[in-house]
């Protein structure tokens, strides 16, 4: 899958030509997580906000123990290929949670498979969708863009991360993207009336 590049800072300072010893024997990427953003690339926007990731993982339950090792979550440029991604990091054993930019238009045309995939979802968010040669024409609105990248994109990548953490070999085969979507499937509809609460019904 194509990635995004991010910099990561583990290299320890110099100081007048002297390198200069770290005072910690564990990973500062184990102490907290951070949410960054990167501007959008050409002809793209961010369908959530910094403030938005916020308030969404502060209803989501047991997030304390869920968020383990997530080093970063990142508003990533955006692309064609992908809505999310997921990133870990054998040495310091964290996660990198990707969330892409979006088409301005936030019309989106998906395949067969993919609109099979989601369909649930679309048709609980309200998404307007219709069937063309090239594949399935989905017409998001701001709040069901919004609403599909926290509540079903997220949780997906949240689901990649839980499922590489709880596998201690680093050759072994985790459950991938089987394990990612019954993930984010089986929590919808515990977070569907708390994310109404917080955000607004996507429908209207």
């Amino acid at each position: 899958m194509q990635r995004t590049s991010y910099v990561r800072k583990t290299a320890t300072k110099v100081k007048s030509g002297k390198v200069q010893k770290k005072n910690r024997t564990q990973f500062t990427a184990r102490n907290a997580y951070f949410i960054d953003r990167k501007s959008p690339a050409k002809g793209c926007r961010h369908v959530v906000t910094k403030k938005d990731v916020k308030l969404f993982i502060d209803i989501i339950p047991g997030w304390d123990q869920l968020c383990d090792g997530i080093e970063l979550i990142l508003l990533s440029p955006g692309s064609h290929d992908y809505d999310g991604l997921y990133e870990y990091f054998y040495r310091e054993k964290t996660g990198i949670i990707q969330l892409a930019a979006w088409d301005k238009n936030l019309w989106k045309t998906v395949d067969d498979d993919y609109f099979d995939e989601h369909k649930h979802v679309f048709d609980l968010l309200g998404v307007a969708y219709e069937q063309h040669k090239k594949g399935w024409e989905c017409r998001f609105t701001d709040n069901q863009a919004r609403a599909f990248m926290l509540l079903h994109v997220f949780v997906h990548e949240l689901g990649h991360h839980l499922d590489r953490m709880r596998t201690r070999n680093q050759f072994s085969m985790p459950g991938g993207e089987f394990f990612a979507e019954k993930y984010a499937n089986k929590h919808l509809e515990t977070l569907w009336p708390l994310y109404i609460q917080t955000f607004g019904d996507p429908r209207f």
